[in-house]
This record gives C-alpha cells, sequence and structure tokens, in this order.
C-alpha cells in the first residue's frame, strides 16, 4: 500500500463533513424555529432533536476517519511498505466512515418521516 492512498480519500470526506455541518445547522434553525410553537410541535422537536444528535455523532465519526486516515498516511511514510499497523489503521478507518454513512441513510430516511409528519399537523 503506498502511503498517499488514505491522504486521497481527504476530500471526499471533508465534502461529507461539510454537508453533514450544513444539515445539522439547518436542522438546529429549523428547531428553534418550531420552538416558538413548542406546544403544537413538541413531537415533532423531540424527534428532530434526535436527529440532531444522530448527526452529531456522525460528525465525530467522520472526524475520527480523517484522523485514522492522516495517521496511516503518516505511519506508511515514515515505516517500511510492510508496516501492517498502517493498514490496520486504515481498516478502522473505513468501518468508522461505513458506521458515519449508514447514520447518514437512517437521518435520510427519518428524515422524510418527520417532515411528513410535521406537514401533517
Amino acid at each position: 500500500m503506498e502511503w498517499y492512498l488514505p491522504i486521497t480519500v481527504l476530500p471526499g470526506i471533508g465534502l461529507l463533513i461539510l454537508s453533514t455541518s450544513n444539515l445539522l445547522i439547518s436542522l438546529n434553525k429549523e428547531i428553534t424555529r418550531l420552538n416558538s410553537s413548542k406546544e403544537k410541535y413538541i413531537g415533532i422537536i423531540d424527534m428532530k432533536i434526535v436527529q440532531l444528535k444522530r448527526l452529531n455523532w456522525v460528525l465525530v465519526l467522520l472526524y475520527l476517519g480523517v484522523l485514522f486516515f492522516l495517521v496511516s498516511g503518516i505511519l506508511g511514510a515514515i515505516s517500511n511498505p510492510e508496516n501492517f499497523t498502517a493498514g490496520s489503521i486504515i481498516i478502522v478507518g473505513v468501518m468508522v466512515l461505513i458506521i458515519a454513512i449508514i447514520l447518514l441513510i437512517i437521518y435520510g430516511f427519518k428524515s422524510v418521516y418527520i417532515r411528513e409528519k410535521h406537514l401533517r399537523l
């Protein structure tokens, strides 16, 4: 494995971080807006807060993925090519990113359900 391979994935992860943080900011603003009519939207607000927590976890996992890829790239650059540690760190980084993407998929499906429920009020 070449040392630069994990580094080349970072721009893609950066785009995921950017879009997820935009979703988080947008959701936070929407919760704040709904909070003015708290009695009517209490159930929707609770579901959106769960979504907000889910997005926060996604961001944490994406940041960890970046960390694992950077460390593996650095270890790959300064150590011998047969280094088992750099390869195993990449595998951990990929698994962390897979979990983050699964959480984003869950967020997507649940957000449609929450939006539908919100529009029916």
